[in-house]
């Protein structure tokens, strides 16, 4: 984990969203705010509730996985936005989880 974040920090440059800044925005809010939410959703849904949903709405709310730059590049994707995905939803999971967090305790 932590020679793939020293990977996408060597990778990150200004403005490196991918080339699409709309797009990259998009899958930031789909990954810590629509993916926690469903998850919350579908254990309503199943009955699933107390330690067991939290945990699993609080996993849904993780940032993204530093492999995923590892991966694209081998892959011969888009190493700088995917950084650029992980490093945006690395520092807004700060607020998010938080948010997620004080949520479920209300829950």
């Amino acid at each position: 984990i932590a020679l793939g974040l020293l990977a996408v920090g060597a990778a990150l440059r200004i403005g490196s969203a991918g080339g699409h800044p709309l797009g990259s925005a998009w899958i930031v809010v789909v990954k810590l705010l629509l993916l926690p939410l469903v998850a919350w959703l579908l254990a309503r849904q199943f009955g699933i509730g107390g330690v067991s949903r939290d945990v699993l709405v609080i996993f849904a709310a993780l940032p993204s996985a530093s492999s995923a730059y590892i991966l694209a590049m081998r892959m011969g994707g888009d190493g700088q936005g995917v950084a650029w995905l992980i490093s945006a939803t690395t520092l807004l999971a700060l607020v998010t989880l938080t948010a997620w967090v004080w949520l479920l305790g209300g829950a």
